[in-house]
């Protein structure tokens, strides 16, 4: 599916363009176990889907890479930003929301703990669904927020026209859909999938999946 969708935004820096990816898979990701902000690392099927990224990053040509400073997607990002010769900073607000106690548990067994409701707050993307967290951990708008003060961040400097994002599937969802009407539908994060974040003056245009 590909998705295009304009809505107003503050005007910070006009014409930039972020590509915004999720890491390789995981053991974790196989397991459909939660990562959060537990530090796991790309297993050899990760390690190929982002070497598969490579191509494509030649094609889109950003001039920097901010990644989470989470491994499996700083890693990912390595990868790209070796072969593209450009530079990686590591964002520590870029990582994975806190899921709290709910970490290292299994869908399943976050299903059976906390109710299928609390699980399913947390995955919503309307925005009345931003309070929802699990017991110790980040509520998903302050995960929206902290990710989104990255991007102005970016864009106030002005350094950049092209910008790579390495960082996690919930918040590269979390963050797309606060661009996006509230009756968006939810979009795909699988492992290694590229969006376009791409601002034109006033307007926000999320693009997508590459």
């Amino acid at each position: 599916m590909f998705l295009t969708l304009l809505v107003p935004v503050v005007t910070i820096w006009s014409f930039m363009k972020f590509y915004i990816f999720r890491h390789g898979q995981t053991d974790w990701n196989k397991e459909r176990r939660i990562q959060g902000s537990t530090d796991t690392p790309l297993n050899s099927t990760g390690i190929s889907e982002a070497k598969d990224l490579i191509p494509l990053m030649k094609e889109l040509k950003p001039q920097i890479i901010f990644s989470s400073d989470l491994r499996r997607a700083f890693d990912t990002g390595s990868f790209i930003a070796d072969s593209l010769g450009i530079p990686i900073i590591k964002e520590p607000k870029l990582r994975e929301a806190n899921f709290g106690e709910a970490e290292g548990l299994t869908v399943s067994e976050i299903i059976s703990r906390f109710g299928e409701e609390m699980w399913e707050d947390f995955r919503r993307v309307n925005p009345k669904n931003l309070g929802a967290q699990f017991p110790g951990g980040e509520s998903r708008g302050d995960s929206v927020a902290r990710m989104r003060s990255v991007i102005d961040m970016i864009r106030k400097e002005g350094k950049y026209k092209r910008v790579g994002i390495s960082t996690h599937g919930g918040v590269v969802r979390n963050l797309l859909h606060s661009y996006l009407p509230t009756d968006a539908k939810s979009i795909a994060i699988p492992n290694c999938v590229t969006y376009l974040l791409e601002f034109e003056k006033e307007k926000a245009l999320v693009k997508g999946p590459l």
